[in-house]
């Protein structure tokens, strides 16, 4: 039985086996050929023949070191892990460096990016009314996105995750709006979108004869919670969200008259009733 078992890891070393040439190994991996007994010299070839998925955190070389695993594998594995032409990154595990921007699990399980909708127009309301009162009643600015749905609609509210150019990966520029600046989501809002006839509204400012306020209502804000799961790398959860189109926009640019910054829309199905 541990004939068969060497003889199958020899094969897949690379020597005669092409259908192994695309493995990916892992710390796993490499701990069980240590424990099978193989020399460093097999294993470094492996590991120079392999694309790979090694997590090199600091806490996972105590760990190999723990397994027996020598400190010139341990540096191979390290070289391996930083080789971008043999690391293989698993794009659906929240850990993994993303482009910056928001990004949710669909239906599937894969992590997929919010994309941001632009403010179709900006406009004021009561222009008339503040007006006729001598400035008492208030002029309201608000922002439109075409649409009384978002294209993105969910049956349950899923956890969000956010990441910044703080990854322990760098990105170059053309971030998702508000992510050039922004390096956590405390700086983003998370806004209640008003249906209209064929648009939804966002409220942000209010005029009147003796006082303007810009900015979005705290009424139409929704709460969330924030966990940071590694340098640059959040998870985002709503707490509660009846049914209805919301959207995070960035705080430190909320929308204003004449400009046309983008939000990441998105609807908490409408037709299925509370949840």
């Amino acid at each position: 039985m541990r004939k068969t078992a060497l003889l199958i890891l020899l094969l897949c070393l690379g020597w005669s086996a092409s259908s192994c040439a695309q493995e990916i190994l892992t710390n796993s991996d490499i701990v069980q050929l240590v424990k099978l007994g193989m020399s460093d010299d097999l294993i470094l070839a492996k590991i120079e023949g392999s694309s790979n998925d090694f997590d090199m955190s600091t806490n996972m070389l105590v760990a190999l070191k723990q397994d027996g695993v020598s400190d010139q594998v341990m540096a191979a594995m390290m070289k391996a892990a930083s080789d971008d032409s043999k690391k293989v990154v698993d794009l659906n595990d929240p850990l993994s460096p993303h482009r910056p921007g928001i990004y949710y699990r669909d239906g599937n399980g894969d992590l997929v990016e919010l994309l941001p909708t632009v403010i179709s127009q900006t406009k004021d309301r009561n222009r008339i009314g503040a007006a006729m009162s001598y400035g008492i009643s208030k002029m309201k600015f608000v922002s439109r996105i075409n649409g009384t749905d978002a294209r993105l609609q969910f049956q349950e509210v899923p956890a969000f995750y956010f990441y910044f150019n703080s990854q322990q990966a760098s990105f170059g520029d053309g971030f998702a709006w508000g992510f050039q600046q922004a390096t956590s989501p405390n700086e983003f809002l998370l806004a209640e979108l008003e249906v209209k006839k064929d648009v939804r509204e966002l409220e942000t400012g209010s005029s009147s004869g003796y006082s303007t306020e810009m900015g979005i209502e705290e009424e139409l804000t929704r709460d969330f919670e924030i966990e940071q799961l590694a340098p640059g790398i959040f998870k985002v959860t709503p707490t509660v969200l009846p049914p209805g189109e919301y959207c995070f926009v960035f705080s430190g640019a909320a929308p204003y008259p004449g400009s046309q910054q983008k939000v990441f829309d998105f609807g908490v199905d409408r037709t299925a009733g509370m949840r």
